[in-house]
């Protein structure tokens, strides 16, 4: 496990949001809020490659059909 610190603002903020939910504490709650970030990002970032090889084999195709100039 691999400990980060935060800011004394930032985690009386997390404190004042925990109130109510399934947390158990500032850091339960920073880990999950993390990995939900990281994995948004990395979705965007795998659609992101996605689109771009689409993109290119639309372009390599209509290049071999003629449409496009290689």
């Amino acid at each position: 496990m691999t400990e980060i610190s935060l800011s004394d603002d930032l985690a009386e903020r997390i404190e004042g949001r925990i109130d109510g939910t399934e947390f158990d504490g500032v850091d339960e709650y920073a880990e999950f809020v993390l990995g939900e970030v990281l994995a948004r990002v990395e979705h965007d970032a795998a659609e992101s490659q996605e689109e771009t090889a689409s993109r290119e084999q639309v372009q390599n195709r209509l290049q071999s059909l003629g449409y496009l100039e290689e």
